[in-house]
């Protein structure tokens, strides 16, 4: 599974490569600048997680709404849904977790060039999940007994300080197309997480926020991007 994930990756990773080329042969005389957008908005799909090649059986699907405000700044919600299951949670034990999630925030966004555009962002984050456990225990003197912990209704919530890279796609295969679409991608600093803590056997997982173990949870997105402007000036 690992071998197909990463192949799945570098196929991403190819297509994005070459559209930004295909985009690179563009000159800046070419892109009409002379309408700013006012209003814009955006709807974001992530194509792939890098942070989940690591995680055995797991499950992710995430989108993002934007507006876009006077060209700089930008409102952000995020939603996404997920079922982690690594293996070395626990020793003779199956680990489950599952959830929505959720991401408000903003960003604030500058232009490198006509046609590429970084942004610095903020998001408070939640999730509501559940978690099943199975295990089983083996003792020579008796015989083998299998358990079950299930939780529902769990919350978690934690900060997020996002970079985006995003370029508009004005060319595929050296066709011009309208001005509609981005790719791009995101780098997250996850932390500051409360969630739910139990004596026995603590939450491994949370969708939406990874590991538990580690105090700061970086993750990396590759994102397409559909722009809809609103009004020009």
């Amino acid at each position: 599974m690992l071998k197909s994930k990463t192949l799945l990756l570098l196929l991403f990773c190819s297509l994005q490569a070459f559209l930004v080329n295909a985009q690179s042969e563009e000159t800046e005389q070419e892109i009409d600048t002379t309408k700013k957008k006012v209003i814009e908005v955006g709807l974001t799909f992530d194509y792939l997680k890098l942070h989940t090649l690591a995680l055995d059986n797991s499950k992710k699907w995430e989108g993002a709404f934007n507006i876009n405000l006077l060209n700089h700044y930008a409102l952000i919600v995020e939603a996404g849904m997920s079922t982690l299951s690594p293996k070395d949670a626990y020793y003779n034990a199956n680990y489950i977790s599952e959830g929505t999630y959720y991401r408000l925030g903003f960003d604030y966004q500058t232009n490198i060039n006509p046609t590429n555009l970084i942004m610095f962002g903020l998001r408070y984050s939640g999730s509501n999940y559940s978690e099943n456990i199975t295990y089983s225990t083996t003792n020579p003197l008796f015989e083998g007994q299998i358990g079950e912990i299930k939780r529902e209704e769990l919350f978690a919530h934690w900060y997020e300080l996002v970079i985006t890279s995003e370029k508009n796609v004005r060319r595929i295969f050296k066709n011009d197309i309208k001005d509609f679409l981005s790719l791009g991608f995101k780098f997250r600093l996850k932390s500051y997480l409360k969630y739910s803590q139990f004596e026995l056997a603590e939450t491994k997982q949370i969708p939406g926020f990874g590991s538990t173990v580690n105090k700061l949870n970086p993750e990396v997105n590759l994102f397409i991007k559909f722009r809809i402007p609103i009004l020009k000036n």
